[in-house]
């Protein structure tokens, strides 16, 4: 669709699941049955606003013009964004596979959070302008850096680094402070630390900490996290025996819940009920992050793999919180609330922290869980599996209501094929296990589009797989006029675009979104696609959401 740039007109954006073309000013509705349009691309050169209070999911390419702008509403790019320059204002969210245009971010508040989220691994910036504390860049791919760092370019801009050396943001500049200075890398490191790293683990946001007003053991009685300094006396346990250890860092940090992610990703905080656990543990509610482990029976288990939904849950009430950690000389285990917990563990998330002294101390070597803990981690079903119902049927024989809605599943994983411009192509016909495809002359590539699950979701949170899957694909072919090509890159290419970890056996699962070479040719071609395995799903209908394209 085009139009002047004094016209307005409507278009509706309806199931069909067909790439749309905004040039000027357009307003479209984003209805109950709308879950998602196959491309965006905005041409001419007026601002051309993305706005409303839902989510826009485009599982085909977007294409910025030179000033898009994402006003408050969440832009879900399951591909790419690429052209001009994208403006992140007044709350607004982009997610994307890959980023190539130019990011500006908005201006930001205490409640105001502008994010810009990328889901593939190799996703890098090449420019960033107006970031200050309060906005957020997460690498949720990247699973090899540990850190990252600031270096400064010649031009005055700064080039953000992960800890292998590979560069994450070529250009950095940073947005104005009230006294007209600009904001240098020494402030990402306050209570709205704006840069986000989650390295190594499956989760957008890992968060390993006890809420304002948990109450740590001491030696004179329990005191509240949020008072504890370094050189305090906490109550560690070792082989059961109480014994004082010092506080040696203690450190906090605010944060801010990211709506439209599963609630272990988006950062809520896990409450356990007053005598959740045993009659007095804990003796009052607690909040701690999910990530937080718990002590049962010799070994650590995060809380996270714990929760049912009635004695132990996501509290959602809680969009926004600080959360603080205590170190003591060794990995320790210490009690909270009444329950058996842990101490802070350094495993390369210092820097997250605000320090709660004046002074700057170097520290040494990174910690870890298999060499320093003080007690084993244990995430195996078979272990949490049997405590999560334990409790559960604790809470049930106490008769605590559940505070979630059951979810319906479906096994229809809504598999098909979207070309690069946004043609849908679904399956003629399936035959044990495989669908077939008639792919039009000249495609290069398509992606594989379905639904998708994790095993946390429908299983149970007590196993330990985060992972969003599609589909299972074995076996893929192009039958053409005269011969037939076996497909291997999903298999070989181990950082395939929107395919999950490589498998062990000849199959792979696509992450929802997952992107197939073909090179067809000048004919017609079937695609043949083998799926070994898929869902259940969530059949979850979405929220009506407007959503309104404007321009300024």
């Amino acid at each position: 669709m085009a139009n002047g740039d004094a016209s307005r007109s409507t278009v509706t954006l309806d199931s069909s699941s067909n790439a749309i073309t905004v040039s000027g000013t357009v307003e479209g509705e984003w209805g109950s049955n709308d879950s998602s349009i196959n491309g965006l691309t905005i041409t001419g050169s007026n601002p051309v606003t993305l706005s409303g209070s839902g989510t826009l999911t485009v599982t085909g390419a977007i294409t910025a013009n030179s000033n898009t702008i994402i006003d408050g509403i969440t832009v879900n790019g399951n591909s790419s964004v690429s052209g001009g320059t994208v403006t992140i204002q007044g709350g607004g969210t982009l997610i994307a596979q890959s980023v190539g245009s130019n990011v500006v971010f908005g201006a930001t508040t205490s409640t105001i959070t502008n994010t810009l989220q990328l889901n593939t691994s190799s996703a890098t910036l090449t420019s960033v302008s107006n970031l200050s504390p309060g906005d957020e860049i997460d690498f949720v791919g990247n699973t090899w850096d540990t850190s990252i760092s600031w270096t400064e370019n010649s031009d005055g801009t700064y080039a953000l680094k992960g800890s292998t050396g590979d560069t994450l943001i070529s250009s950095v500049s940073f947005a104005k402070k009230a006294d007209g200075t600009s904001y240098t890398p020494a402030d990402f490191g306050s209570t709205t630390t704006s840069v986000a790293y989650n390295g190594g683990t499956s989760s957008a946001l890992t968060l390993v900490c006890f809420l304002a007003g948990s109450m740590i053991e001491t030696p004179v009685g329990d005191v509240p996290v949020d008072l504890l300094k370094e050189g305090d006396q906490v109550i560690a346990y070792v082989d059961g025996s109480p014994v004082s250890r010092p506080v040696v860092w203690s450190g906090h940090k605010h944060v801010t819940v990211r709506n439209g992610l599963p609630d272990d990703e988006a950062g809520y905080p896990v409450r356990i009920l007053k005598d959740a656990i045993a009659d007095g543990v804990p003796y009052k509610d607690m909040l701690i992050t999910g990530d937080h482990c718990l002590f049962f029976d010799g070994s650590f288990i995060p809380v996270r793999m714990l929760v049912n939904g009635r004695s132990i849950f996501f509290d959602r009430t809680l969009s926004s919180y600080t959360y603080y950690h205590v170190e003591t000389p060794q990995h320790a285990i210490i009690r909270a609330d009444g329950v058996l917990t842990e101490s802070y563990l350094d495993t390369g998330n210092r820097n997250n922290f605000v320090q709660d002294n004046k002074v700057i101390k170097l520290r040494g070597r990174t910690k870890s869980w298999e060499k320093d803990a003080a007690a084993p981690l244990t995430v195996t079903r078979a272990t949490v599996e049997a405590l999560f119902f334990t409790l559960q049927a604790r809470a049930q024989a106490r008769g605590v209501p559940s505070v979630v809605r059951d979810v319906a599943l479906t096994h229809d994983a809504d598999l098909r094929l979207v070309t690069s411009k946004g043609k849908v192509i679904r399956s003629m016909r399936v035959t044990d296990g495989k669908h077939l495809f008639m792919i039009p002359p000249g495609v290069e590539a398509v992606r594989i589009l379905s639904r998708t699950t994790r095993p946390c979701d429908v299983h149970g949170p007590f196993v330990d797989d985060r992972r969003h899957l599609g589909v299972l694909v074995g076996n893929i072919s192009l039958q053409g006029m005269r011969k037939n090509v076996q497909i291997t890159s999903h298999l070989t290419t181990e950082d395939a675009d929107g395919w999950s970890v490589q498998e062990n056996l000849p199959c792979r699962w696509t992450t929802g979104n997952a992107l197939l070479p073909l090179h067809v040719g000048d004919q017609c071609g079937i695609l043949s696609l083998q799926i070994l395995a898929s869902g259940p799903y969530s059949s979850m209908p979405e929220q009506a959401r407007v959503l309104s394209v404007r321009s300024v």
